[in-house]
């Protein structure tokens, strides 16, 4: 297969040729699917394209662990919520678009869509969220953010950045397919999430931001 030989599949062969930045890779979602057994590392697929996703970085992944933890303390005591992380996508089947969020929540059920044996993504998450890279950002606030718009399971959307505490989250109105944006940039704020919500300071616990200097 010609489009999956020219992907690296290795963690290290993919840093040594491509390097740690998100990559587009023209390709079918058959291919898609043939890559998802072989890559080491998080791919998507969207428009036509293989993404290879960009490497994290040590305060992406303390803030994904933060946000993990935090849905789990507040999601505990209520089993219709069921809480993933990455290694689950989220396929919307109308687009064939496939993400792989750092976090999202299933309410209800999970409805599964089946790339190949032992594959599988859903379709109807209720939340997800996503730690901003700067390789990605572009994507992340066009074509993703469209995809996950066009979900009609889903309520909220949470973008967090990893360069400084600051979060914004995109809340479905009631009854529409309309959407309302909320930045939050103080750790004394919180993300309200119908009867939940998610305070900032746990959402950056522990991560200690340099001032930014001129």
């Amino acid at each position: 297969m010609t489009t999956t030989a020219t992907i690296p599949t290795s963690f290290d062969e993919r840093l040594r040729t491509l390097g740690p930045g998100e990559t587009l890779v023209p390709a079918n979602f058959s291919d898609f699917i043939a890559c998802l057994a072989e890559c080491e590392y998080r791919i998507e697929y969207e428009r036509g394209n293989i993404v290879l996703m960009s490497i994290a970085s040590d305060e992406h992944e303390q803030i994904v662990a933060n946000l993990l933890y935090t849905l789990v303390s507040q999601l505990k005591e209520n089993p219709e919520f069921k809480r993933y992380g990455s290694n689950r996508h989220v396929f919307i089947e109308a687009l064939e678009k496939a993400y792989s969020p750092d976090a999202a929540v299933v309410k209800g059920q999970p409805v599964p869509f089946t790339y190949s044996a032992g594959k599988e993504a859903y379709t109807n998450p209720w939340l997800v969220a996503e730690v901003i890279s700067p390789s990605s950002r572009n994507r992340d606030f066009g074509d993703k953010l469209l995809g996950y718009k066009a979900i009609p399971s889903l309520q909220y959307i949470i973008y967090l950045e990893q360069d400084r505490p600051f979060a914004t989250l995109f809340e479905r109105l009631s009854g529409s397919g309309r959407w309302r944006s909320t930045d939050y940039d103080s750790l004394s704020q919180s993300l309200p999430l119908g009867e939940f919500a998610l305070e900032m300071k746990d959402l950056y616990d522990n991560l200690n931001f340099e001032p930014k200097v001129g």
